[in-house]
């Protein structure tokens, strides 16, 4: 079973940030957890397989929840998890204040990020699609031409959507400057809505305010079934890492761990209990 001491929604979590939860950088953070016997990890609450809260018994299960566990268990024999629940949109937020030690939620490594945070190496790699209504007759990028596309604020799905419909020839290339791209200000072949949560693109896309929902595909899974499908297509590798604040000691720290259980095996079985192959 998980262990958590308690879990904290986006809500709570927002109203909690402040100044006392922060840690200089003379501090150690290992430390700090070890004598509070208590590592604040920040996660998504409503993916399958990666990251679910249970409603009932507020139980975190899946990939991410599990390799937090492990990480308590290796600073500390009496060190335990407090998870904090977040979505795409205020995840960076709730790492900035100091409110959670580290963030494993699907976060994907790329060097712009690597300038704002420390990430560890990967303990996941997914691709990119899209999930579409089973009905929509959409069944590849091809299809996408003049559709609406949802996508969740702070990810980048939209860029590699757009990078990957010009080397389709889709789009032409000399439109798309990666520097400034902006999706809420895109409308070449296709556009793209921004949304808070994974949960509010879904209602979208079975209203039909949108015609497909464009990240992941691991995360996509969690809402695909008969009403809804992923497109064949699947494009530009995500490998997640594990995100700290930079110069704390914990970053090496969990890095080291990352890269041993990738060597022996362990992220191995992980991914096989609660993913599959």
């Amino acid at each position: 079973m998980l262990t958590n001491k308690f879990s904290l929604t986006v809500f709570s979590c927002l109203l909690g940030l402040s100044l006392c939860c922060s840690v200089s950088a003379d501090e150690s953070q290992l430390q700090k957890i070890r004598d509070n016997e208590e590592f604040r990890v920040a996660v998504n609450n409503d993916l399958q397989a990666l990251s679910i809260q249970d409603e009932n018994s507020g139980e975190y299960k899946g990939l991410e929840p599990t390799i937090a566990n492990l990480i308590a268990k290796e600073i500390g024999e009496d060190v335990e998890v407090s998870f904090i629940a977040i979505t795409p949109a205020n995840r960076e937020s709730v790492l900035e204040s100091g409110y959670a030690d580290c963030m494993i939620g699907t976060y994907t490594i790329s060097e712009d990020r690597k300038l704002k945070y420390d990430i560890s190496s990967p303990y996941f790699v997914t691709n990119v699609s899209l999930l579409v209504n089973s009905q929509s007759g959409i069944n590849s990028v091809e299809d996408l031409v003049g559709k609406k596309i949802g996508i969740v604020r702070n990810s980048n799905s939209a860029k590699e959507l757009v990078k990957y419909m010009i080397t389709k020839g889709l789009i032409e290339e000399n439109l798309f400057d990666e520097s400034s791209f902006k999706p809420q200000d895109w409308n070449d072949q296709i556009s793209f809505e921004l949304y808070e949560s994974h949960e509010a693109i879904v209602d979208a896309l079975d209203k039909n305010k949108i015609q497909a929902f464009c990240n992941d595909k691991i995360i996509l899974n969690t809402f695909a079934g008969e009403k809804r499908k992923i497109i064949k297509d699947e494009f530009a590798p995500q490998e997640y890492g594990i995100v700290t604040k930079q110069d704390s000691d914990l970053s090496p720290f969990i890095d080291g761990l990352i890269r041993k259980w990738h060597d022996d095996g362990t992220l191995e079985s992980l991914i096989s209990e609660n993913i599959g192959n």
